[in-house]
């Protein structure tokens, strides 16, 4: 790759930006949006969990429809990076809606809570699906790609970071009579984080990557059958499925382990959230060194990441209330190995856009981008509707003493599924077929083929 085309650091920090502020939404729907819906706005666990179902599977299904807009756009600022200028703003203000607390009837808030979840939700994917596909058009190179991932990651989790530490000690500091102000408070900060990394996003990438018109043109229905027809792209998107699951039921039930479980209050909450997400900002810095040292291939750290945070995971398992800082020294390795594949993770949609270009002569990145975003948010759905079922199922009831078989629910919930789904996560890397070598081949073949079309 030409020099002049490589990514600058300012260009890789602010494009790590655009995931700092799609990871403010995770964050804080991932860590605080189940307890605010049962123990602050009032839903039982059981409508909270066909509410997340029902809205993300709404929002899944949504995704390609971005994704195949966004492959079509075209204007003076580029192909993707428009979104990210024109939805910052809605996009903020939907991560302050879904934190309101209106006084309306049980039936009122639920309905709030549909249409402010729904609308948090779409300007999500709305931002977040381009986003993902930006890095396709920033630079074709595989290993400025990991490279700029392994500035995402750490700017990414810096907003779990500054999640897990605002909101609880807010909390603490309004204290339980006041508790929905303070989310109010708290979220309206966050929101404003979530704009402004958006639009630092947009000014700080330039799309390097053109397409030529006649590939705009291809219909949303040829776009799905090339991918259904591309077996690793298959296995990659069922892949995001099961690894979802298993890093958001650790995320989310976090907070209902800590309060019920081992029995602590919102600073306690607090400090193990900020262990957790700091955990997140080493794992991408350690990974990169394996990859860079030969020590891991990319696919060996991913898989090194789901056989270690299931077992960590699993381990949880067999400890008691009593036993403090070995459940939580569990959960932060949990996260901690379970973290090392990000930056993995997340490049392998840039190489199976490449695959699909190399076999069919189209150009989707924003597809693919949406596919996979599609399929996380699959597992979203499937890990906060089992979240809010289980509950249910054993007895869960906002801020009461909790009987011995809804704690081991609990217990269940952090340790053994996330355990099961890493497992099932390290099974499906052991199909997929696009490693370095097939990687490089794919884009020495692509380079070819531009260079012939250009001619």
């Amino acid at each position: 790759m030409n020099q002049a085309q490589k990514l600058t650091i300012k260009e890789k920090i602010c494009y790590g930006l655009g995931d700092s502020s799609a990871n403010i939404f995770l964050g804080m729907t991932m860590m605080f949006l189940p307890y605010f819906y049962t123990d602050v706005l009032g839903i039982s666990a059981g409508a909270m969990g066909v509410l997340f179902i029902v809205a993300r599977l709404v929002d899944a299904f949504y995704d390609p429809f971005i994704g195949s807009m966004a492959d079509r756009t075209r204007t003076k600022h580029g192909q993707y990076r428009p979104f990210l200028l024109y939805l910052a703003i809605p996009y903020g203000l939907s991560c302050l809606l879904v934190f309101l607390a209106p006084d309306f009837s049980p039936t009122g808030r639920l309905v709030y809570a549909y249409i402010t979840y729904l609308f948090l939700i779409l300007m999500y994917a709305s931002t977040v699906v381009p986003y993902v596909a930006l890095l396709t058009a920033l630079t074709d190179d595989p290993l400025d790609r990991l490279s700029a991932n392994s500035w995402r990651f750490p700017l990414a989790k810096m907003a779990f970071l500054i999640c897990s530490l605002v909101v609880p000690m807010l909390v603490a500091w309004y204290g339980k009579a006041q508790e929905a102000h303070a989310y109010q408070m708290a979220m309206s900060f966050i929101a404003l984080l979530a704009t402004l990394f958006l639009l630092l996003c947009f000014w700080g990438t330039k799309e390097r990557i053109r397409v030529s018109a006649t590939e705009v043109k291809i219909s949303f229905k040829k776009q799905l059958g090339i991918i259904f027809s591309s077996r690793p792209v298959v296995v990659f998107f069922i892949f995001k499925i099961t690894s979802s699951i298993a890093f958001v039921i650790k995320g989310s039930v976090t907070i209902y382990f800590v309060k019920y479980f081992l029995n602590r209050g919102d600073s306690f909450v607090s400090g193990l959230l900020s262990a957790t997400a700091i955990a997140g900002i080493i794992a991408p810095m350690i990974a990169i060194q394996l990859i860079k040292r030969r020590k891991l291939s990319k696919l060996g750290v991913l898989k090194v990441a789901q056989v270690g945070g299931g077992l960590a995971a699993l381990a949880l398992y067999f400890v008691n209330p009593e036993q403090l800082w070995l459940a939580v020294s569990l959960l932060v390795v949990s996260v901690l190995l379970a973290e090392l594949g990000a930056i993995t993770a997340w490049a392998l949609p840039s190489d199976c856009a490449d695959y699909c270009e190399l076999n069919s002569g189209v150009k989707m990145s924003g597809v693919i981008a949406a596919g996979t975003l599609f399929s996380m948010k699959v597992g979203l759905a499937l890990a906060g509707g089992l979240v809010g079922a289980v509950l249910a199922a054993n007895g869960y009831k906002a801020g009461t003493v909790m009987p011995a078989h809804t704690l081991s629910a609990i217990l269940f919930l952090i340790a053994a599924v996330p355990a099961i789904f890493h497992g099932v996560s390290f099974f499906l890397l052991t199909l997929f077929s696009i490693d370095e070598k097939k990687s490089e081949e794919i884009r020495a073949a692509l380079d070819k083929t531009r260079l012939v079309n250009a001619e």
